[in-house]
């Protein structure tokens, strides 16, 4: 199969590359410099000459068949002013990008000539949408991830301005979480992979597949309207204007995890290195039976050892479990990472096609043996401090291995008429091996014993994008604009085999496991699918075009239908007859000491060590649907010749039904329609600035898992999470003000304000009632966010001509916002605790973000440094039981710096350092001014080196 692989890749590299052996091309895009829209039908010829063609629905134009020389080219279009672009160098078998802007004609200016070294400008792209955008959105272009060194989509977010990362992979927008983000790919709304989160884990797109990313900040009505914070929308790469081919390999090492010879993991299977299981991790056959299974109860030893079948069913389904239940060690190896691609255009039937073919691999290691987990309680308001429940050293290794692919294609069948198609595959692991040992007051009822517990873990996540897009000008309709989209989506979430031990000793040969005082080991098969049609259109209409540029009506409809399927099998080692735990993991797991373990002769039965019982409870399966329509209409009017305004409203009707296996548990559900009205109002106060102004409706919904009624955890001492059938959804209201400034091409100077209300906000709480802490899903009444964000983008030439090959560009946003308590809550918590606060800022938002960075490029010598800085305030991360403070994390100060230095031709190198800081990942709690540490520790420096090719 890999020589089949490596044939294809061949040809198509071969084919495309012939393809492109052709005389020189002339191509670009035209776009009105006032509103931003591309123009349809400019008329663009080489000066002196017939040769020439017209822009297509895109603004596209290409001239090809050209011989090498100095070419003139002529814009021409009705009621805009002519423009000429002069001293184009065209070099044999050669193609040129030349995009330019049209303005407006006016009496004073009538033609434009300019050199093509002014136009030559497409590190500004980015910008430049966002100055023409209808609405307030921030944005990352492919080249700014390249100089960031990010590795994905969330470490690529960390940089855009209001955006924080938690757990390196949700995104969270001006200080709200991924409940109040949306996520799309090319426009299409993405699933999440993770059951407790509403969006996608962004560290599953790789940042080498990304042309740019795009944050709108303002609702409008053609966009979701479940977002508040921001609609993120991921762009992947494009077709090339030529033949492009691009292959990479990288090498990373970690001074805490890189060549380590006690780097922690678990048993391995075949394709480990990929990210997939090979199988070995299944639930076994004779488990999974329908037949068999219910004779796996805890009374089975009973019946199994005076009956030789059943005897027989008990030894083999014990034995079929995985024995392994503690970490191994092996010599681990350096990060490491492969990438190509490869696009170029060519003709069917005389009409381009264009396509590009990505593929990427990449493994990585994590690991940290000085970690530490702590859990505080509140035992008594005026005692001396917080209860130690548990204080245990932390180990933790982890390998992530990430495969993955794009492949686009765009047709243009004719001028006006374009067909495309997009697909994205991405498939990645944790595999994860975690001990902890150490002091478990809370639990342990020996204060001499030494708590030890260990969790295996293989989890695989997969994306499958696929995507039908056109997009079609009706000419002789005063260029009516219709494109839509018609998508499948399928992701999962794969913990096959999740394991558990816990253990006790006292010294060194005391070793012992108390059922009565935390849980005998576990085995966990976890698995969610889901399954996501989307379909989407939009139609643009202009109206009063001959006297106003831009005027649009807008209409368009959404359809989002997404299946998920959850389920968790649970399977319990009871020990029975068998030896006593005495320290080694091998022994007491082994066959010798399980299943049947040998005969009594004067008793007349079998003698039954560790065995398996089925403790899979129905209510903790689930199945859901979640079903969208909306519609919208909206108004793009030019007011004044200084003021637009963007209006409308969206109507979405929501309909999510969720249901246990357990059907004596209630169902949850929501049916409702929304109503989401939207006002934008743009004033222009000169051509490089704007005053921006926004009103906006929108909504929150609770995802599947938090309707879902059932428990679950991740690990012995962790979160213990209930759903709720009977959560809201969740209405906000928007206010928005934004003043910018462009200088000059690829700089900016910004300022935003924000306020939000929300109602019935969804928020985390624990469970006063119940017996044992757990996490339970709430609507409580009201919550306010509110912000301020300021962003500069500067070439240094402006303090001094020497300094004008480096640019520094930095973004801080100052946030704050507040959620009142659930009552219950409240009144549980003051009642041990009388200085509990009745309200506390959203779970994930820091009161401060600051992102800055420095670059140096001199593009004679083809060296590009950029150095960057990233940190974030203290941000609540878990709240807390009974009076006790909540958890916070703390800033932890992030530095990178990157060198790419071009040499030979279509070569370059990338040396790299991140997080060169290494500071501490610190929780902690904060109580009568002492600081308890929950949780702490490092993740070390990486040092990468990266060696490309190449032709562009």
């Amino acid at each position: 199969m890999l020589r089949n692989i490596t044939a294809l890749l061949l040809s198509v590299f071969i084919f495309s590359y012939h393809l492109d052996v052709q005389a020189g091309t002339l191509r670009g895009q035209v776009t009105d410099s006032k509103t931003g829209e591309t123009l349809i039908g400019v008329n663009v010829f080489i000066d002196g000459t017939s040769t020439g063609t017209a822009t297509d629905l895109d603004g596209y134009y290409s001239i090809e068949g050209l011989d090498a020389g100095t070419y003139t080219l002529v814009f021409s279009y009705i009621s805009y002013t002519t423009y000429t672009v002069t001293d184009i160098e065209l070099g044999a078998n050669e193609t040129k990008v030349i995009d330019v802007l049209l303005s407006e004609l006016t009496t004073e200016l009538t033609t434009v000539i300019i050199t093509a070294r002014q136009v030559d400008n497409n590190a500004t792209a980015i910008l430049t949408q966002q100055k023409k955008s209808i609405n307030v959105q921030d944005g990352i272009s492919a080249q700014e991830i390249a100089r960031f060194g990010s590795s994905d989509a969330g470490e690529s977010m960390k940089k855009v301005t209001g955006a924080s990362l938690v757990d390196g992979k949700y995104v969270y927008v001006r200080g709200l979480g991924d409940r109040y983000s949306n996520t799309q790919l090319n426009g299409q709304n993405l699933p999440s992979t993770d059951p407790y989160r509403n969006s996608t884990q962004l560290d599953i797109i790789p940042a080498n597949l990304l042309d740019n990313i795009v944050t709108a900040k303002t609702f409008t009505p053609d966009q979701p309207g479940n977002f508040t914070g921001g609609n993120v929308n991921i762009t992947t790469k494009s077709f090339p204007d030529k033949f492009t081919l691009g292959i990479s390999a990288s090498a990373g090492f970690n001074d805490q995890s890189s060549f380590q010879s006690d780097f922690i993991g678990m048993s391995r299977g075949k394709l480990d290195w990929l990210g997939f299981d090979d199988g070995g991790r299944d639930l076994p056959e004779v488990l999974a039976d329908e037949d068999t299974r219910p004779n796996f109860i805890q009374s089975f030893y009973l019946t199994a050892r005076t009956n030789d079948s059943l005897a027989a069913l008990l030894d083999e389904g014990s034995k079929a479990i995985n024995p392994n239940m503690t970490p191994i060690s092996y010599t681990s190896p350096v990060n490491h990472g492969l990438s190509f691609s490869v696009g170029n255009e060519f003709k069917i039937r005389e009409r381009p096609l264009g396509f590009i073919l990505g593929l990427n691999y990449k493994r990585d290691y994590t690991l940290y043996t000085d970690g530490t987990s702590a859990q505080r309680q509140l035992i008594q308001f005026d005692g001396p401090g917080l209860n130690n429940n548990f204080n245990l050293t932390d180990i933790n290794g982890v390998e992530n291995p990430q495969v993955g692919g794009l492949l686009n294609l765009a047709y243009k069948v004719t001028d006006n008429n374009e067909i495309g198609f997009n697909m994205l595959y991405n498939h990645d692991a944790s595999i994860s091996a975690r001990e902890q040992y150490g002091k478990y007051p809370s639990v342990i009822s020996n204060s001499d014993a030494i708590f030890e517990t260990r969790t295996l873990s293989f989890r695989e996540r997969q994306l499958t994008s696929l995507q039908l897009t056109g997009k079609h000008v009706i000419a002789k309709a005063k260029d009516i604009r219709i494109e839509w989209s018609a998508g499948q989506v399928y992701s999962n979430q794969l913990e096959p085999d999740l394991r558990f031990f816990a253990n006790s000793v006292v010294g060194d040969t005391s070793f012992y496991i108390n059922p009565s005082e935390y849980p005998q080991p576990y085995h966990f098969w976890r698995y969610l699918n889901d399954d996501q049609t989307l379909g989407k259109l939009d139609i643009f209409i202009p109206f009063l075009t001959e006297k106003d540029k831009g005027n649009k009506i807008k209409l368009g409809g959404f359809y989002s239908s997404k299946n998920r399927d959850f389920t968790e099998d649970r399977w319990q080692v009871v020990a029975r007859d068998g030896e006593s735990y005495n320290g080694n993991p091998d022994d007491y797991f082994g066959p010798a000491n399980t299943g049947v373990i040998g005969y009594d002769d004067v008793l007349n039965r079998y003698i039954i060590g560790n065995y398996i019982v089925d403790r899979t409870v129905g209510g903790n399966s689930y199945g859901g649907n979640e079903t969208i329509i909306a519609g919208y209409g909206m108004f793009i009017y030019q007011l004044t010749p200084l003021l637009k305004f963007i209006g409308g409203a969206r109507a979405e009707y929501t309909d999510i039904s969720v249901s246990s296996a357990d059907t004596s548990k209630e169902a949850g559900q929501i049916q409702v329609t929304d109503f989401l009205p939207s006002v934008n109002l743009i004033y222009a106060l000169n051509e490089n600035s704007n005053l921006r102004a926004s009103f906006s409706q929108t909504i929150a919904r609770p995802n599947l898992r938090e309707l879902a009624p059932f428990f679950s955890f991740e690990f012995i001492g962790g979160e213990t999470y209930l759903g709720n059938p009977d959560l809201e959804r969740t209405n906000i209201t928007n206010y928005d003000l934004r003043w910018e400034l462009f200088p000059k091409p690829g700089e900016l100077i910004a300022l935003s304000a924000y306020y939000k209300t929300f109602i019935n906000p969804i928020i985390k709480v624990y469970n006063p009632t119940a017996t044992n802490p757990e996490i339970q899903f709430k609507n409580v009444d009201e919550a306010i966010v509110y912000g301020l964000e300021f962003e500069f983008r500067k070439n240094l030439s402006f303090i001094s001509q020497k300094l004008e090959k480096f640019s520094f560009g930095t973004n801080l946003s100052l946030i704050q916002s507040r959620v009142d308590l659930d009552s219950l809550e409240l009144a549980v918590n003051q009642s041990l605790n009388p200085s509990f606060s009745e309200s506390r800022p959203f779970q994930g938002q820091s009161p401060y973000l600051v992102n800055a960075n420095l670059n140096y490029f001199h593009p004679d010598l083809g060296l590009d440094v950029t150095a960057s800085f990233n940190v974030f305030g203290p941000r609540l991360t878990e709240v807390s039981q009974a009076g006790t403070p909540d958890i916070y994390e703390q800033p932890a100060p992030a530095l990178d710096l990157f060198i790419k230095k071009d040499f030979a031709e279509n070569y370059s190198v990338r040396i790299g350092g991140k997080n060169l800081l290494n500071s501490k990942l610190l929780k902690t709690i904060e109580y009568k001014d002492v600081e308890y540490t929950v949780q702490s520790y490092t993740v070390g420096r990486t040092y990468s080196i990266t060696l490309s090719y190449n032709i562009q």
